[in-house]
């Protein structure tokens, strides 16, 4: 939201010190600056009333003091959340006040949904000017993301479902077709198969994490093993290895890298390669372990050439005939999801190591 002159904003101020609650009305009614028009500020005392007003009347935004009679604190914004939540009303950007200085708590208030954090005495005209400019305007581009992303996941269910119908009709009829032919149908099937759900992945996966939970890459490691074909490889991890993830997105992250060894002797090419001969994945080993802020997972197989180790990320990129290119891509997604780092050097066998950093580690 662009805020010009010719604007009207409707504020809602929670605050039940009258001093407090007298200077900040002045501050936003009678506004001199060209950049922020003057608003209208209703004002209540409580969460309550507050709750009451959103019922009521749409707002621009919120200000929101963090110490009320029946709250104080972060807790005052955990219950103003769950109040909103709870009306299912629609959000609208909050922008937390507190007569105390603390870092710390204006992170949280941040994580927690705040758009910014103001202490009272730091405040003047032209610092919550553009504070609430600074508000609307991150909010307003927070909905735009998550109505693109509404529309992603809307696509991929359309496509996912639009697509499967007529592949289960195929595939139920392969008996019919000779032996001939059979085979390279019920194949180039198989790979459509792999496509939507890497796609359906793909579309998902991006979506950034919200909430994370303890995770043991050593047995989440074993779980992944037992879902890909792994052939005659072998995989090792060290020991103890907790880090705060998604559970279900982490376990994407290392199936994808599993298969990716095992298929594709991790995606390096032999100039002598010929796509009929069938010599990946023979006898990979697969490590995972630790790394200053964070975990690798590396392998001994043929490892990937210097110049070609950004474009593997690529959707589309594969060395594989039947591969679909969205493995690492997913990877890359899932790392970024997280707020992760991914860096891809070379193992001591030769082979390729996968590098995630900048992680919350246990």
């Amino acid at each position: 939201m662009s805020i010009s002159p010719d604007d009207e904003l409707h504020l809602l101020l929670v605050e039940d010190n009258p001093g407090d609650a007298k200077l900040f009305e002045h501050h936003l009614t009678t506004s001199r600056s060209e950049a922020f028009p003057p608003a209208t500020v209703s004002h209540v005392e409580s969460l309550a009333a507050a709750v009451n007003e959103l019922e009521a009347e749409p707002y621009d935004l919120v200000l929101l003091d963090l110490g009320l009679p029946e709250s104080s604190g972060l807790e005052t914004l955990n219950r103003y959340n769950e109040a909103i939540e709870r009306e299912e009303l629609t959000p609208v950007p909050v922008v937390v006040l507190t007569g105390l200085k603390d870092d710390a708590a204006s992170v949280e208030a941040i994580e927690r949904g705040a758009q910014d954090y103001l202490v009272k005495d730091n405040v003047d005209e032209n610092v919550l000017h553009r504070t609430l400019r600074y508000a609307l305007e991150r909010h307003a581009q927070q909905q735009e993301l998550r109505r693109q992303n509404q529309r992603l996941e809307q696509f991929a269910s359309v496509v996912s479902h639009d697509l499967r119908n007529p592949l289960s009709v195929a595939t139920g009829r392969i008996e019919m077709v000779d032996d001939d032919h059979a085979d390279v149908i019920e194949r180039n099937l198989d790979r459509m198969e792999t496509i939507i759900e890497d796609v359906l992945t793909l579309a998902r996966e991006g979506k950034s994490v919200e909430e994370t939970e303890p995770v043991d890459l050593s047995s989440l490691a074993v779980k992944c093993w037992e879902n890909v074909e792994t052939a005659s490889a072998s995989l090792s991890t060290d020991d103890e290895i907790t880090i705060m993830a998604d559970q279900s997105r982490c376990r994407q992250l290392l199936e994808n890298l599993i298969r990716n060894s095992v298929e594709h002797s991790s995606t390096g090419s032999r100039p002598q390669a010929d796509d009929s001969v069938e010599h990946v994945g023979e006898d990979v080993s697969i490590h995972i372990g630790r790394v200053d802020g964070g975990f690798y997972v590396e392998d001994d197989g043929l490892g990937i050439p210097e110049d070609k180790r950004e474009e593997v990320f690529e959707a589309g990129y594969t060395t594989n005939r039947d591969g679909t290119g969205f493995g690492l891509n997913i990877v890359r997604e899932i790392a970024e999801a997280h707020g992760w780092s991914v860096e891809i050097t070379e193992s001591a066998d030769g082979g390729a190591r996968f590098e995630f950093t900048g992680i919350t580690a246990l």
